[in-house]
Parts: structure tokens; sequence; C-alpha cells
């Protein structure tokens, strides 16, 4: 072979000596670099930390407000508020009206004023929101106010509404009937009806609370609910005879449920009327206002509102009649049981004290009493407050400030000349009970 053969041949033994030991070198350096990026990887994650820090600080941190959040109820803001915020009406006589003073008053205003005094010992502290009805379930979802007392029906659709509770029923309102009893007005009597009381304040100074006539006086004292009870119809005969003071009347009505209501129960009583139905209520009271009819049918409380600003209210009757039914009751937030629970039991509070003869005037004579039911009740004996989040002596809170349901009664609807009827407590044949106080 030739000479270079030999050669070239070592020489390729030399070069594969070489690569295998340069090999364990490549793969040395390989593995160094790669270690070498994966420890500067490492060292790269420090980098973003400072902006990412507070990120991931501000997290728990919202978490935790949330978590803080959660257990303070209304019970507990409304304490560290110092003051109530109770929605209302506004414009109607009797349940919740201010006057041209600023000074507020009704059935529904006392029932805020009881809640303050319950909670926070101070039934002024309160705030009053009033409220248009398509806006007054919104502001208690939202918490713009902390409970509703906005003469609001309690029904299914409204009690299955979402996060939306109702308290026990404060007045047992339904569709009835108001008869004129004085003379006819001639053509150059005024005409008061319009606007209607659901949409306008009724005058203050045509309030019969604020200046009663001689006429009218007599009917707001308690012994004129006495009587009213007593000519309460008890069943459908009894009911069927009280229609008949209708027989042959002009009734205006507007066009609708109220309508139908009417037509029905007269129909069914084998009563004739006059049914004149009208597009709207601002007609329905034009129409009673210039002697068109003799009688004139809606909610009681609307009635009594539109009644007050007569020139006459006396002239008026508002029969005790229901057509329909209306319990007018208050509305509180669904996710606060708590919170429910206390509205709840200051209503009951009000029931129960007329139950045991227990009203605003008297209340201080029971202080040192044996009676075990009575010293429970306004927690010298026991206390129940403790149980609801309030003070043991709640009770005497509410009776001190506002009353017992007679008193709150007597103040804002007797005077408007509305039957207690329903509204008495059970012992009198009425829907008011409360449950035990133990």
């Amino acid at each position: 072979m030739p000479k270079h053969v030999p050669n070239t041949a070592a020489l390729l033994k030399r070069k594969a000596q070489n690569t295998s030991k340069l090999t364990p070198l490549r793969q040395w350096c390989f593995y160094a670099s790669l270690t070498i990026a994966l420890l500067s990887g490492c060292q790269e994650q420090p980098k973003p930390s400072p902006t990412a820090t507070p990120t991931a600080t501000a997290t728990p941190t919202a978490t935790t407000t949330t978590k803080d959040k959660a257990p303070a109820g209304i019970l507990e803001r409304v304490k560290a508020r110092g003051k109530l915020i109770c929605g209302v009406n506004g414009k109607l006589s009797g349940f919740s009206y201010v006057d041209d003073k600023g000074v507020w008053s009704g059935l529904d205003v006392d029932y805020c004023r009881a809640i303050a005094a319950a909670v926070l010992g101070d039934a002024k502290a309160v705030e009053f929101k009033p409220l248009l009805a398509k806006d007054r379930f919104t502001s208690v979802q939202s918490g713009d106010v902390d409970v509703l007392m906005r003469n609001t029906t309690r029904t299914l659709t409204r009690d299955v509404t979402d996060n939306i509770s109702f308290a026990p029923t404060t007045f047992f309102d339904g569709q009835g009937v108001m008869l004129r009893i004085g003379a006819k007005p001639t053509s150059s009597s005024p005409n008061p009806s319009s606007p209607s009381p659901s949409s306008t304040s009724p005058s203050p100074t045509a309030s019969p609370s604020a200046s009663p006539s001689p006429t009218s006086t007599p009917e707001s004292r308690p012994d004129k609910d006495s009587k009213s009870d007593k000519q309460t119809p008890k069943n459908s005969e009894e009911f069927a005879i009280a229609l008949k003071e209708l027989a042959d009347k002009k009734i205006c009505v507007e066009t609708g449920i109220n309508a139908t209501n009417l037509e029905s129960t007269f129909k069914e009583a084998n009563i004739a009327i006059e049914s004149i139905i009208l597009p709207d209520l601002d007609g329905v009271l034009n129409a009673y206002a210039k002697g068109d009819c003799d009688a004139i049918s809606s909610e009681k409380s609307q009635l009594a509102a539109w009644r007050s600003k007569l020139p006459r209210p006396a002239d008026h009757k508002i029969l005790d009649l229901s057509l329909s039914r209306e319990p007018l009751s208050p509305v509180i937030i669904g996710n606060d049981d708590r919170w429910r629970d206390v509205v709840t039991w200051v209503i009951y509070a009000t029931f129960y004290a007329e139950e045991l003869g227990i009203n605003m005037d008297n209340y201080t004579v029971f202080k040192d009493t044996k009676n075990l039911e009575v010293s429970r009740f306004l927690g010298t004996s026991d206390s129940l407050g403790i149980e609801l989040g309030l003070a043991p002596d709640w009770t005497t809170q509410i009776l001190k400030h506002v009353g017992n349901y007679s008193d709150i009664y007597n103040r804002n609807l007797a005077p408007l000349d509305i039957p207690r009827g329903l509204n008495r407590t059970w012992k009198q044949g009425g829907l008011l009970y409360s449950m035990p106080f133990r």
C-alpha cells in the first residue's frame, strides 16, 4: 500500500481519541450552561416581585374587608350610624305625612320611631326617606333604606321576590266605600278632588288631626272605636246587611280590579247599585266632588287621606266594609335574619302591650309588677332583648316614646274616622296577634 495510508489511519485514530476526550468536556459545558441559565431564570423572578407584591397583598385585604362586612348586618350598621333610615310615602295622611313645617306623622312614621326607640333608645333618631312606589323595593335591596314602611301590600309574588322579606302586617287595609252623609255639593262648592291623595300631599290645615271640625271631634275619641268595633260585620249575613246601606246608590269606582271587586260583591249580596266606572282615580274623585255619585270606592287608606282634604270631612262616612284584602306590611332585606327578627318583634311588642293593657300613659305603673308575664315583657325579670341584640328595656323604650298599637292607631287613624275593624286585637275579634314573649 502507499506509504501515506498508514499515516492517514493513524491520523484518524488520533482524531477519534481526541473526539472521545472532548465529549465529556462539551457535555459538562452544556450542563454548566443549562445550570447557569436555570439559575439566571430563578433570579429573574424577584425582578417583577415589587410590582406583584402589592397585587398579592391587595387581594387578601379585599377579601378581609368583605369578611368584615358580612357579619355586620343592618342592626350593627344602625347602631354605628346612630340613626334609622326609614323609607316612607310622605304624602298619605294617617300613615306617613310631612307638613309644611317638616313635622312627620302617621302610623308608618310611628313604627319607624318604635324601631329607633328599641334599637337606639331614641325615637327621634330617624331619617325619613320619601319613596315612589316604583323605587321602594330596589331601595330595600340596595340598602338605601334600613326598612320600608310605605303602605305596601304583602302578596305572593312580592314575597318570593329576591332578597325581599316582610314583617308582620301593621294595618289590614282593603277596598272600601265612602258614602256621602251630608248635603250634596252645589256648583259653587270648591272642588278639592284634584289631584289624587296618592300623588299629592293633603293640605295640612285640612287634616282633622290638625284642626278638627266640631262635628268630627267626637268621632276621633277612643269610645268611637268601641262603637265601630261592635258594628263590624262578623259573618256573611251581617256583611250583606251592612251593604244594604248602599242599595240603589250611585258608586264611582276606578276601572280595573276595584270595579270588579265592587260589582261582584254587590252581585253576590243580591243588592242593586249603579256603578259609575271611570278610567282613573282623578276622574273618580272629580265625579264624587261634583255630586255625580253618592259614594266612592277605593282603598280605605286612600279614602281617608282624600277625605281629610274636604271642607267638611264629617259629611263623608267610610263604611266598615272590606271588598278586598290589602295587608300593609313593612319590608326588609331578605338576607338579614337578625334584622328581620328585630323589626318583627318590635311590631309584636306594640300588639302584646295592648293585650296586657300597658300603654304609654301607664307603663311606669307596671315597673314593680309581680306578674311574671308582664315583668318578662318589660325586661325586669328576663332579658329577652339580649336575644335580639337589644337592651333589656327595649319594650319600655317603645312604650315610653311611641306607645302600644292602640296609642298609635288613636293618634293617627282615629282622627281620620277609620274604624279599627280587622285591626283590633284577636281578643276583640280582630287579626292582631302577637307571638309569645318567652
